[in-house]
């Protein structure tokens, strides 16, 4: 086997491709840069009852699968490894300087004239790197595809010169309502991925997300460890609709690739035309010889470009005020200024107005019906929107509402039948979760221009300048109207995509918050696309910072809305508690705060006034996570610590749980720190000889300590 590399530096990262020259076949592996591979001294061959197989081989830039061709061996667990991807030959490679980094443009080409172009992107200054993968049709007829990944790492880990018995490990992290981002750990003998007697049959642990919900049990990640040499890769997939991931068993090494969930597992087939092409959904990649933690903010730290383009007025992380545990389901104007004029005392920048605003069907009152006409109740808005955001506006505070516009619900008129053309279907019925719901079809023009109207017209018209969008259901697998339902379901959500983009070029200063039933859309094309997103419907619960913390490793916590809802029923330790959490991200309050005695709206003002000097801190910051705690997040026991450091600061931010509590201790970075500001039970943070020691008194405690340099 004669292989050829060649490196390119981007930060502290090398890209190798690896070349055979035999087969014309090209590889990408990320490397720490100054770790050398040892591919030179790794087996090639193995040999059994005297026939030879492969070890190893460079792998694939593209995993590919076209419906003409057979499958490969592994078909029902991956359609990875078929002779769609085995036909492409590497053709060329060009590196490209761009305004803020460059590209590494890598074309492959088959005999039977279809192509591939696998793209990297790289921004200088970053610790990660942008991968995606555009197919071409140059056949002369319709082909079809069933696979396209957007990336893949093969021959990990390139550190290792066997099959690496208990040496790696596959990092995970699932998703669920209310229970977003635990993580999951499991060596790859756990999976069942360890080498068997003979190489015939590919095996592979694929997962993901279907449906419109794309973070529902999983997060769109995965980050293999070679737990020897403390390195680790890991990815992210940027997509809507349905994804998965694959780590495959490819000889003595492994494969980690991503993208659009395929035909077996998602139902998905794509049909390109002679001279059209399709491209992948965007990859995030990184590599780390630190910790997990590392790999998995070199990722996030690549969306801090995205989150820049947001309106200057969220530049400094202004805090949000969600009036929804206070009315639950019924706003009224009377009630919303009351609120403006005590959250004038603060710093807040926005009042948002949820759901239960608009018309509802006579007798009913529940806030999730009659929604996609969206008209104002009078009874609750005897002046109009417009009169109350501008009553709102003189109170030095600006004006946002609540929509779930990509639905409509039982009451509506647009949910009559008369509408049903306009709403999505499968195999030509109107797909409705639930008792109440059904989904507006993006890719209709008309559907399109009806919502401009009642969506960004009606924001301009009232003065709103902040919208929460809710999504409160998943249309699941797939809808009509494209070659497969998998494919009706990226085509409508690459269309809600592009709806989100029109309300921010029509409305350039609109902030727009990313909520699915709380963290259901948590992954990088909607994140990117708005301000900011509900981290969790955990509202009330006392896992919030449990949640909120372990979200630092998959989302910038500046994008993490977190609520704090204070009611005058609650001892001062729970709204210490509850209000030290929101400084792990975005401080969201809710509830009565009119009715709260003199002693506790003081504590809040004073959580208010630390929240804006740790900011900067939440903004741009890396974190480290030490938690000695059971995992069972409604009935937590323990102990949890989260440090975020930010060039001369350090914001550390505590929490007890139940029963038994430990002191936790977490390093600062060397230096000379002394405290600046401080919120929540006093003096259960202590800071000694550069560490910060958590000794909790009790259950349910919390505290959040600025330290400077």
């Amino acid at each position: 086997m004669r292989i050829a590399a060649k490196d390119y530096v981007m930060g502290d990262i090398l890209v190798r491709y690896l070349f055979d020259e035999e087969k014309g076949h090209v590889s990408m592996v990320l490397l720490p840069n100054g770790m050398e591979s040892c591919y030179e001294e790794r087996r090639e061959k193995l040999i059994h009852r005297g026939a030879q197989c492969s070890a190893w081989e460079p792998g694939n830039l593209c995993h590919l699968s076209l419906g003409h061709h057979p499958q490969g061996n592994g078909a029902g667990c991956t359609l990875k490894y078929g002779i769609s991807e085995k036909m492409l030959k590497y053709k060329e490679q060009k590196e490209i300087s761009t305004e803020n980094g460059r590209k590494i443009v890598t074309t492959l080409e088959a005999e039977e004239q279809y192509m591939v172009q696998h793209i990297v992107s790289y921004t200088e200054g970053e610790k990660g790197i942008e991968v995606e993968t555009v197919f071409e049709n140059h056949t002369g007829k319709t082909v079809e595809l069933k696979l396209l990944t957007s990336f893949a790492l093969d021959n990990l880990s390139p550190l290792q010169k066997d099959d690496a018995p208990y040496k790696l490990h596959f990092h995970r992290f699932r998703g669920g309502w209310s229970l977003e981002g635990k993580h999951v750990e499991e060596s790859l003998e756990d999976l069942n991925l360890e080498s068997s007697w003979t190489r015939a049959f590919p095996e592979s642990e694929r997962y993901g997300g279907i449906g419109s919900h794309p973070v529902k049990r999983w997060f769109p990640f995965g980050c293999l460890e070679d737990r020897e040499h403390q390195v680790f890769w890991a990815a992210q997939i940027g997509l809507d609709s349905s994804w998965q991931m694959e780590l495959s068993k490819d000889g003595d090494c492994y494969s980690m690739s991503g993208g659009i969930a395929d035909s077996e597992f998602g139902n998905w087939r794509k049909e390109i035309k002679d001279g059209e092409s399709f491209k992948s959904p965007k990859a995030y990649l990184s590599v780390s010889n630190e910790s997990l933690w590392d790999a998995c903010q070199r990722i996030t730290g690549l969306f801090h470009k995205y989150v820049n383009l947001q309106p200057q007025a969220e530049q400094n992380l202004p805090i949000v005020f969600n009036e929804w545990c206070m009315s639950w389901g019924n706003p009224n104007e009377k009630t919303l200024i009351r609120l403006a004029d005590r959250l004038s005392e603060t710093s807040t920048a926005y009042l948002v107005i949820d759901a239960g605003w608009s018309k509802q069907p006579e007798g009913v009152k529940d806030p999730q019906e009659g929604n996609g006409d969206w008209e104002y109740e009078e009874s609750q808005f005897p002046h109009g929107l417009k009169y109350l955001s501008q009553q709102i506006e003189k109170r030095g505070i600006r004006t946002g509402i609540w929509m779930e516009f990509e639905v409509t619900t039982k009451g509506a008129a647009v949910h009559g039948e008369e509408w049903d053309e306009l709403h999505l279907k499968s195999n030509g019925n109107i797909i409705q979760t639930g008792r109440i719901r059904r989904y507006w079809d993006f890719r209709k023009k008309e559907t399109v221009e009806y919502l401009k109207k009642k969506v960004i017209d009606f924001l301009r018209e009232n003065g709103m300048t902040y919208l929460k969008v809710d999504y409160n259901g998943s249309i699941g697998g797939g809808c009509d109207g494209a070659e497969s339902p998998g494919e009706g379901l990226r085509a409508q959500m690459a269309a809600v995509l592009a709806f989100f983009e029109e309300m921010r070029r029509r409305l350039p200063d609109l902030v727009i918050e990313n909520c699915a039933s709380g963290g259901h859309r948590l992954e990088p094309s909607m994140m990117g696309v708005t301000a900011m997103s509900s981290f969790s419907d955990a509202h009330e619960c006392k896992e919030i910072p449990y949640i909120a913390a372990g979200l630092h490793a998959l989302i910038l916590p500046r994008q993490s809305q977190i609520w704090a809802v204070i009611l005058e029923e609650l001892s001062m330790q729970e709204i210490r508690y509850r209000l030290t959490s929101t400084m792990l991200g975005r401080m969201c309050l809710s509830g009565d705060i009119t009715a709260l005695s003199k002693e506790q709206w003081e504590e809040v003002k004073k959580a208010c006034s630390f929240y804006e000097k740790a900011r900067e801190v939440i903004k741009y910051g890396t974190s480290c996570l030490a938690r000695d705690c059971t995992n069972n997040q409604h009935h937590l026991k323990g102990s949890q610590v989260l440090v975020r450091v930010w060039e001369d600061k350090a914001l550390v931010v505590a929490h007890s749980f139940g029963d038994t509590i430990k002191d936790i201790k977490a390093v600062l970075p060397k230096g000379e720190w002394k405290e600046q500001a401080a919120f929540g039970e006093e003096g259960i943070l202590n800071l000694e000889d550069g560490s910060v020691t958590f000794s909790p008194k009790k259950s349910w405690q919390a505290e959040a300590v600025l330290y400077t340099k």
